[in-house]
């Protein structure tokens, strides 16, 4: 039976020349470069004039099952070994359009299970390029380019996610447009596959595919396209230039919104967005759209948005002007969670607006900025310290600090050890970052003290937490499992085996068959005794202390009993939740969204340089869409990959270290958050240097010897007086530096740095103090 109030159109080839603007008005969601562009339309078809259980004329069934039904195509497809294939003939050379559908899942024999579109197919039949959907879009392959290729199997050079799983009897908008060999794949007009190598086959007919679902497509268009695409070097992913700096793990310099055209090498710039009279949305008295692309693939754009009624048109500009790479910031926490719902692969920071922070304010803070999808907290210097640094790192919030508007302000800055500087001069930040000592470390590295202190203790015992806390970990990561009888208990592993002095599965046995255990007597007899705790033990010892816990769900299902335990201890603040499984963190997400959450994975290290930024953009994506850290194990943590996530506000975890070397170099390449086993091989590591001695004044020609005490601070409650020595990187002829003794050269302003050199993982790093100014007169 025909629906009532649907224009019925056949299949049609025509010579005339149409305009793309008569397309479905959700083109104008999408990239300019088809917006006005004209092309032949070769195929039309909304399925209302076909007889049911039949195809449009000339349309081919290759295998499998299709047909009309009710005004739609319908292939059916009842496993992977059965697939379906309908393919339309062109009847053109033309292999450059514009294909484009509606698609319904309507069952699916599981998630991995796919529909696509093909196209540039050969011969009606194969080899063909195909853009595959899989039921389960969020998955890191859920969106495929593919290429069945002339000896008839698959190869898939580029794959990608969709932020949200595609859900059934719910009709998508899936496009295709290809130019020579460059293609783009888009959902629901954004932009999610662009690649360069379509380039075996560039013309070809088009069809669809099901493998293992019965899926619907409706109102099918194909036009031809003469636009080209761009390059694909400038629609791909990049790390923005910064300047030269010896620190381990710098801050990355922002614009501030009164500078954006700044020469300085920025890498991203506040972009404060408006709405002109003419209903344009404007940003520095410039049309959005137009700083978008002028700085696209140079500077990331961080646009302000302060006024809900602009979230719709902000999102229809973005997805215009092909922008992913963006973040959002706002002092209202509800128009921050709007935008990432509707734009959830950007990322979001919550500007910070009174003019105090106490202990309080900041732990509301720090849940405000989880509970509405952000990862960046945006503080002004002036209220800014290195504690509240160290707090929201340790609840992964990265820290972006507004200010460093003088040389001696930029430098107070760098020691709060932020991940970003926002500043209305960054030339002082850019000067600064050049002053430091080779291998100077700043920023604290937050250090999860993995299972407790398994090197030195028994794992997952009390015995082992409290001596990770007393050697000065940052946080404590451990294992949730749930006995037979419901209870949550601490356990790495399904069995007991391995741990304790029992056996079975950890599911099989009752709470107190599992305390009965002795799980210290395998590691020694000094540990006899010790009991596997339960998760609400773990908790209440840990209640009030400056440490996070770091908590692992090893099995799904206990999501909800988890959080009910954290609440019942009155502990959302002092939790970090993380699994290897996805759906659980998802899970956590909607059930206590002011928890944050992090999701573990393993996977190699592309071998170029472009295969690293893509991976790097691709994880950040992934991990923002999904509103989780991307916790890798540290050989998938490359130097590219730490610099794209702090340049965009993603502070992640990293496990296992259990080397030195490893654990070194990691640190180098700019870890902040390493995981270990030996929390001990940190302990006595400097944190923080700082020296009495602020300013000095001299005349040209004379010299003072500075006496160069400092406190160091550590991991552990203690601060030692230590001798240090004068260090300068810059040779302004100011001054001088020999050993101790600053000599007076001409008049002008210089900066002398305290510095200590300490081993740490057997090698050589520095701790520097704020400079100590020197004022040269006459």
């Amino acid at each position: 039976m025909k629906r009532s109030g649907k224009k019925s159109v056949a299949t049609v080839l025509v010579a005339s020349a149409l305009v793309i603007s008569t397309i479905p008005s959700f083109i104008s969601m999408e990239t300019k470069a088809y917006a006005n562009q004209s092309g032949n339309v070769l195929v039309t078809e909304n399925f209302d004039e076909i007889t049911n259980g039949q195809l449009p004329s000339g349309w081919k069934l290759v295998e499998g099952n299709a047909e009309t039904k009710e005004g739609k195509l319908l292939l059916s497809s009842p496993s992977s070994s059965r697939p379906s294939r309908v393919i339309l003939p062109l009847g053109t050379d033309s292999g450059d359009y514009v294909f484009e559908a509606d698609m319904t899942f309507l069952s699916a024999v599981d998630d991995s299970r796919w529909a696509s579109l093909m196209y540039r197919i050969q011969s009606e039949n194969y080899p063909y390029y195909q853009f595959a959907i899989r039921r389960g879009t969020t998955a890191m392959n859920g969106l495929e380019f593919a290429i069945r290729n002339a000896n008839n199997q698959w190869v898939v050079p580029e794959t990608n996610f969709y932020p949200e799983k595609f859900e059934f009897n719910k009709t998508y908008k899936i496009k295709v447009v290809t130019s020579k060999n460059r293609v783009q794949h888009f959902v629901n007009g954004k932009l999610v596959i662009d690649t360069d190598l379509a380039n075996q086959w560039m013309k070809g007919d088009v069809g669809f595919q099901a493998n293992g679902v019965n899926v619907q497509f409706d109102n099918v268009k194909v036009t031809t396209t003469s636009e080209a695409l761009p390059p694909i070097e400038n629609g791909g992913a990049f790390i923005p230039a910064e300047p030269e700096t010896n620190i381990i793990n710098p801050p990355t310099l922002i614009a501030d919104s009164s500078v954006t055209d700044t020469t300085e090498q920025v890498s991203s710039v506040v972009l404060p967005v408006q709405m002109n009279q003419d209903g344009q949305l404007i940003t520095n008295n410039k049309l959005l759209g137009d700083v978008l692309k002028s700085i696209k693939n140079n500077r990331i754009p961080i646009l302000r948005i302060e006024e809900s009624s602009l979230v719709e048109a902000i999102i229809a500009e973005l997805k215009e002007t092909q922008t992913n790479d963006v973040h959002f910031i706002s002092s209202n926490p509800s128009i921050l969670k709007e935008l990432r719902t509707n734009y959830p692969t950007a990322r979001g920071g919550l500007l910070y607006k009174k003019n105090s922070l106490n202990k309080n304010d900041l732990e509301m803070f720090a849940q405000e900025i989880h509970k509405h999808n952000g990862k960046v907290a945006i503080i002004p210097q002036k209220i800014l310290t290195q504690d509240i640094v160290h707090y929201l790192h340790s609840r992964t919030i990265s820290v972006w600090g507004i200010g460093a508007d003088s040389e001696n302000s930029a430098h107070d800055m760098i020691h709060l050890g932020v991940d970003g500087i926002i500043s209305n001069a960054p030339e002082y930040s850019a000067k600064a970052l050049k002053e430091y000592p080779e291998n100077t470390i700043i920023q604290r590295p937050i250090v999860a003290a993995h299972r407790g202190v398994p090197s030195l203790a028994p794992e997952n015992t009390m015995a082992s937490y409290r001596l990770a806390y007393d050697l000065g970990a940052d946080m404590i990561e451990t294992d949730l499992k749930i006995t037979k009888d419901g209870h949550i208990v601490i356990m790495h592993d399904d069995t007991v085996n391995r741990t304790t002095d029992g056996t079975g599965r950890v599911r099989d046995l009752t709470l107190d068959e599992i305390r009965a255990l002795d799980a210290g007597i395998k590691f020694g007899p000094e540990f006899k005794g010790e009991k596997v705790p339960t998760f609400k033990e773990f908790l209440q010892d840990f209640k009030g202390k400056e440490i996070v816990l770091l908590v692992e769900l090893k099995d799904t299902g206990i999501e909800e009993q988890v959080i009910k335990e954290i609440e019942e201890e009155n502990m959302v603040d002092q939790v970090v939740l993380q699994s290897f499984n996805l759906g659980s963190m998802t899970k956590m997400n909607k059930l206590k969204p002011e928890i944050p959450d992090g999701y573990l994975f393993s996977a190699g290290v592309p071998g170029t340089e472009a295969g690293k930024l893509k991976n790097a953009q691709k994880m950040l994506d992934y991990g923002t869409s999904q509103n989780v850290t991307l916790n890798a194990s540290y050989g998938s943590a490359y130097q590219e990959f730490n610099t794209y996530m702090r340049q965009r506000g993603m502070l992640n975890m990293h496990w296992t270290f259990r080397d030195e070397v490893a654990f070194s170099d990691k640190l180098q390449e700019g870890i902040i958050g390493p995981i270990t086993d030996y929390t001990q091989w940190l302990t006595h590591s400097p944190i923080n240097l700082e020296t009495p001695i602020k300013k000095v004044n001299l005349n040209v020609g004379k010299t003072s010897t500075i006496q160069a005490k400092a406190f160091v601070d550590y991991r552990v409650d203690k601060r030692e007086n230590i001798e240090t020595e004068l260090y300068i990187i810059n040779d302004s002829g100011v001054v001088s530096v020999n050993g101790n003794t600053i000599e007076a050269l001409e008049p002008g302003t210089a900066q002398v740095f305290v510095k200590h050199t300490f081993t740490m993982l057997d090698k050589e790093w520095n701790v520097v103090a704020e400079p100590i100014e020197v004022t040269v007169t006459e």
